[in-house]
């Protein structure tokens, strides 16, 4: 099986989630990735992730909310940096790829991009001399459906997160039904992942990994660069299942909040299974004696 058929069966099996189409609107907005013919020239049909034309993101936000659809939540405090710093990140991370080096895969780009590129296929038209920019990397593609899915996952960790809410606006529109959706999702998720624990005692988003409970600054801290002035708490999109050519990863029931430090411990190891934890037990062993 190729790597598009089984990324396509992946989409198809998690797209029929039902608790996210009963909790959010799901209607199509008017906001979607533009075309760009010239991306068209690089890479020919029969070597692309199908069905991506046109694609537009869908509605976050409650049944029967009011004011337009939107893909985004607008509950933060317009006017205050850190907050305006928290809703990029979160724009960034779920909805725009990770950044590349633009020989083929764009630097940052919508993750509806139509021309989509397993690892095998870029390397055929990979050009050190020539920057194409003319797709993006399969493993970090997803559809309308699971982004919205994989959004209200990451909104919910985000406004679970200690100090987050004093950088909201309760006036905001759909302010206290889009409170009402999260508080009901952090169940959710709480009863899928009974197993491990995601929250802290007081319901406040933890790093799944170290356990320690997150803070405003560990998710944007505008006293400092982040990209330059680097801390092991900061907060990074984690994935249960790891990134692969082999299934879509970026959807709801995948992600978590992970710190920069608990980001390495893991690695490349499924969160809910035990290959990391046991991983752990052998390393400190020798020294329980």
């Amino acid at each position: 099986m190729s790597a598009y058929n089984s990324f396509i069966e992946s989409v198809i099996a998690y797209e029929a989630t039902p608790h996210y189409t009963d909790i959010m609107c799901m209607k199509e907005t008017t906001c979607g990735p533009r075309a760009n013919p010239i991306c068209d020239t690089h890479v020919s049909g029969s070597e692309i992730l199908p069905n991506r034309a046109n694609l537009k993101h869908l509605c976050v936000l409650p049944p029967g909310h009011t004011g337009a659809c939107s893909h985004k939540f607008r509950v933060f405090d317009k006017d205050n940096k850190q907050a305006k710093k928290i809703d990029g990140s979160v724009d960034l991370a779920i909805y725009s790829t990770p950044g590349n080096d633009d020989y083929v895969f764009k630097n940052r780009s919508s993750r509806l991009s139509p021309i989509v590129l397993s690892h095998e296929e870029q390397k055929k038209i990979r050009d050190k001399n020539v920057k194409k920019k003319c797709a993006i990397p399969l493993k970090d593609t997803s559809t309308p459906i699971l982004l919205a899915q994989a959004y209200l996952d990451w909104m919910t960790f985000v406004l679970k997160t200690r100090g987050v809410q004093e950088l909201c606006d309760p006036a905001s529109p759909n302010y206290a039904t889009i409170m009402d959706m999260v508080n009901n999702h952090a169940t959710y998720l709480c009863n899928i992942f009974a197993h491990r624990k995601i929250f802290d005692q007081e319901g406040h988003s933890i790093c799944v990994i170290t356990q320690a409970t997150l803070r405003a600054t560990d998710l944007a801290d505008p006293t400092r660069d982040n990209r330059v002035d680097i801390r092991d708490s900061d907060v990074q999109l984690g994935h249960n299942v790891p990134r692969s050519d082999d299934h879509v990863s970026i959807r709801g029931g995948n992600l978590f909040p992970m710190s920069r430090r608990g980001n390495l411990i893991i690695g490349e190891n499924v969160f809910t299974e035990n290959a990391w934890i046991e991983e752990l037990r052998s390393i400190i062993s020798p020294y329980d004696k």
